[in-house]
């Protein structure tokens, strides 16, 4: 019994136009897709930056107001038992 092989291509080369076909159609087929991608990653990167830095600076300026130590805090649905 005899294993045989299956390839995916038929053993010949490409020929040149082929070959520039196949560039051109992974070109037009990849490159939009990837163009999309890193636009995405850059305006995720922006967003994410900028709502850290708003978060930062609203956390100084809260603790500027309150002063150093705002007393107890009190929690709701908390009962103390006297």
């Amino acid at each position: 019994m005899e294993m045989q092989q299956f390839q995916l291509g038929s053993g010949r080369a490409m020929s040149t136009p082929s070959k520039i076909s196949a560039i051109v159609f992974g070109l037009i087929l990849f490159l939009p897709i990837l163009a999309l991608l890193l636009v995405a990653g850059v305006v995720a990167f922006v967003v994410f930056g900028f709502l850290l830095i708003v978060g930062v600076v609203r956390r100084k300026i809260s603790s500027l107001t309150t002063g150093s130590d705002p007393g107890p805090k009190r929690s709701k649905n908390v009962r103390i038992k006297r």
